[in-house]
C-alpha cells in the first residue's frame, strides 16, 4: 500500500472516530432542545443566532464567554446581564439620538440603550409603518435595536425561549416557554412536568456552582426526552448540532485550502516537486474536512445541502474542489491545486458572509420540501454550476498562460483538453438539471417551462456552453477564443447563480437575499475587464512589435 492510500485511509479513521466519540459526548446544557423559527435546535445554536443578532458575533471573546453561558447568565443574573455590552449599533446618529456617547467597539448594554429608546416610541412606530424599500440607513438600525431590546427583555423572563414539548407530542405544534405555563395555569403533562423539574433543578445547581447536581439534573432531562417518541427530538443530532457549532469544520477546511495556495506559490520558486505534493495533502486534508461538514450538516438536517444560497455555495465550492483533485491527480502540474485552493478559499468567504446572517440549517420553504426533487434538480444544477465555475477558472488559466510562455504549445494544449473535457460535464450537468427542474415546476406549479428569472438563468448558461462547444468543434472558435469566452461564462454563472434574484419577481426567490448587487457589479466588471485584458494582451504586443 502506498504512502497516499495510507493518508487517506488516515483521514478517513480520523473523521470516523470524532463522529464516533461525538455521539458518546454526554449530554450537556448547549444540546436542549429549543424550538425556534419553525425547528428544533439545540440551545446553543439558538443562543448562538441571538448572539449574532445583537452583538453581531456568535461568542463573545473579548469577555470570554461562549453563547450558551451568555444566555444562561442572563436568566439567573438579569441585572449583571443587561449591564453586559451586547448591542453591537454601526450607525452612529442611532446613538446620538439616544443620546450615548460614541464608543470605538460599537457596543452597548441594555441599560444604557433602553431609556433613549423608550423615548422614541412614536419615531419608531413611524418607521415601522414605512415601506422597507424608503427606510433610511438610520431607520433600519433604530428598529432593529427597537426590536433586539424587546427579545432580549423577554429573553431574561424566559417567555420566549420555547423549551417544553407540547403535551400531544404534535410534530407541529408550537412548545411553550416555562413563562407561558405560569400565566396560563395550565396543569402540564407528565413529561412536561419532568422537563420543567429537571430544568428547575439545574439552574438552582449552576446558580450553587454544584458540578453533581448539574450532572444529575441534565441526565434526567436527557432520560425524559429518550423516552418521548417525537420525531422532531434527536438527542444525537442535538449533540451533532451542537460539537458542529464548536468544530468549525468550514473554517478549518478554508484554513487548508489558503495554506495549499501559499505552498503551491513556494514551489514556483523552490523544490516544485516537494511543495506540490504537499499543497496537494493539505488540499486533499481540507476537501474531506469540507466534505465532513456537509454530511454532517445532511444527517442534522435529513436533506441534501442546497436550499439556501448559503447552503449552495458550500456545496458548489465542494463539487470545485472534486473536480480540482481529480484534475491535480491525471495533471499531477499544480493546475489542480491553484484552482481549487483559490477557487475553494473564496467561496468559502462568500458563504460566511451569508453565515452571518442567521440560522444557516433553517427549515425548507415549501416547495422544497420534497427530498426527491430536492435530491435530483438542485443538486444537479448546482452540481452543474460547480463544474461550470471550474471550466472558467481554467480558462482563466489559459489566458494567463498564453501571454506568460506563448510558445509552448504543448502545455497550452493540455490546458485546453482539460478546459474542454470540464466544460462537457459542465454542460451535461447544467442540462441535465435544466430538464428536471422543468419536470419539477410541471409536478409543483402545473407548467414545465414559465420564463421565469432562475429558468432563464440556467438555460442562458446552457445556451452559452453549447455556443461555445459548437464555436470550437465548427473552427469558428480557436483555443484562446473558447477560453475567453468560457472565462466570461462565470458571469453568466453568476448572474443566473446570485443575479436573478435582484429581480424580486419569480418563483424561485426561496433562501435567498438581495444584499448581493454592490458586489455582484464589481465582480462583473473586473471580469470583463480582466478577460478581455488577457485576451487581447498578445495581440496588442505583437502588433506594437511589429511598428
Amino acid at each position: 500500500m502506498n504512502l497516499k492510500r495510507i493518508n487517506i485511509l488516515f483521514l478517513y479513521f480520523g473523521l470516523s472516530m470524532l463522529t464516533f466519540f461525538s455521539s458518546l459526548s454526554a449530554f450537556e446544557v448547549e444540546n436542549i432542545p429549543v424550538q425556534s423559527e419553525g425547528r428544533v435546535k439545540p440551545l446553543d445554536t439558538f443562543a448562538r443566532n441571538l448572539l449574532l443578532r445583537f452583538y453581531g458575533k456568535r461568542e463573545i471573546k473579548d469577555q470570554k464567554i461562549n453563547a450558551t453561558d451568555w444566555l444562561l447568565d442572563l436568566i439567573l443574573y438579569p441585572q449583571e446581564g443587561r449591564q453586559r455590552k451586547i448591542f453591537n449599533i454601526r450607525n452612529p446618529e442611532v446613538v446620538s439620538s439616544l443620546f450615548l456617547d460614541w464608543y470605538t467597539d460599537h457596543k452597548y448594554s441594555y441599560n444604557e440603550i433602553i431609556d433613549g429608546l423608550s423615548s422614541q416610541v412614536d419615531l419608531i412606530n413611524t418607521i415601522e409603518q414605512k415601506d422597507n424599500s424608503i427606510r433610511t440607513p438610520f431607520d433600519k438600525q433604530l428598529l432593529e435595536l427597537s426590536e433586539n431590546a424587546l427579545i432580549f427583555e423577554k429573553l431574561s423572563y424566559m417567555k420566549n425561549i420555547k423549551l417544553i414539548p407540547p403535551a400531544l407530542l404534535d410534530e407541529n405544534a408550537v412548545w411553550q416557554s416555562p413563562f407561558d405555563f405560569i400565566i396560563s395555569g395550565v396543569t402540564p403533562s407528565y413529561h412536561q412536568e419532568e422537563i420543567l423539574n429537571s430544568l428547575q433543578q439545574y439552574l438552582a445547581a449552576r446558580f450553587q456552582n454544584n458540578d453533581s447536581e448539574i450532572k444529575h439534573a441534565l441526565s434526567n432531562y436527557e432520560n425524559v426526552l429518550s423516552g418521548l417518541s417525537f420525531n422532531s427530538v434527536n438527542v444525537e443530532k442535538l449533540k451533532d448540532e451542537t460539537w458542529m457549532n464548536s468544530a468549525n469544520l468550514f473554517v478549518k477546511s478554508l484554513a487548508f485550502y489558503i495554506l495549499s495556495f501559499l505552498i503551491i506559490g513556494l514551489s514556483w520558486m523552490v523544490k516544485p516537486v516537494l511543495f506540490r505534493k504537499i499543497s496537494y495533502l493539505f488540499l486533499i486534508i481540507g476537501f474531506f474536512i469540507h466534505g465532513y461538514g456537509i454530511l454532517l450538516r445532511m444527517q442534522i438536517m435529513g436533506r441534501p445541502p442546497v436550499s439556501t444560497l448559503y447552503e449552495s455555495v458550500i456545496f458548489v465550492s465542494f463539487i470545485l474542489l472534486l473536480l480540482a483533485v481529480l484534475l491535480e491527480y491525471f495533471r499531477k502540474d499544480g493546475l489542480g491545486i491553484f484552482v481549487g485552493s483559490v477557487g475553494g478559499s473564496i467561496l468559502h468567504f462568500i458563504g460566511f458572509s451569508y453565515a452571518s446572517d442567521g440560522d444557516t440549517l433553517g427549515m425548507l420553504v415549501a416547495v422544497l420540501d420534497s427530498n426527491f426533487w430536492l435530491a435530483t434538480h438542485v443538486t444537479t444544477i448546482t452540481i452543474g454550476y460547480g463544474a461550470s465555475l471550474v471550466a472558467g477558472f481554467v480558462g482563466h488559466l489559459y489566458l494567463v498562460q498564453n501571454i506568460l510562455d506563448p510558445v509552448n504549445s504543448k502545455k497550452l494544449k493540455s490546458i485546453f483538453n482539460n478546459l474542454f473535457g470540464i466544460t462537457l460535464v459542465a454542460l451535461f450537468f447544467t442540462l441535465f438539471g435544466t430538464i428536471l427542474g422543468g419536470i419539477w415546476a410541471d409536478q409543483s406549479w402545473g407548467r414545465f417551462w414559465g420564463w421565469d428569472p432562475k429558468e432563464n438563468g440556467a438555460l442562458l448558461i446552457v445556451l452559452w456552453q453549447l455556443l461555445m462547444i459548437h464555436s470550437r468543434l465548427s473552427g469558428i472558435a480557436r483555443p484562446p477564443l473558447f477560453a475567453l469566452g468560457m472565462a466570461l461564462n462565470n458571469i453568466i454563472v453568476a448572474l443566473a447563480w446570485f443575479g436573478v434574484n435582484l429581480l424580486q419577481v419569480g418563483l424561485h426567490s426561496y433562501g435567498f437575499d438581495d444584499g448581493v448587487a454592490r458586489n455582484l457589479y464589481l465582480f462583473i466588471s473586473f471580469e470583463i475587464l480582466f478577460c478581455l485584458g488577457l485576451y487581447f494582451f498578445p495581440r496588442l504586443k505583437s502588433r506594437f512589435q511589429t511598428i
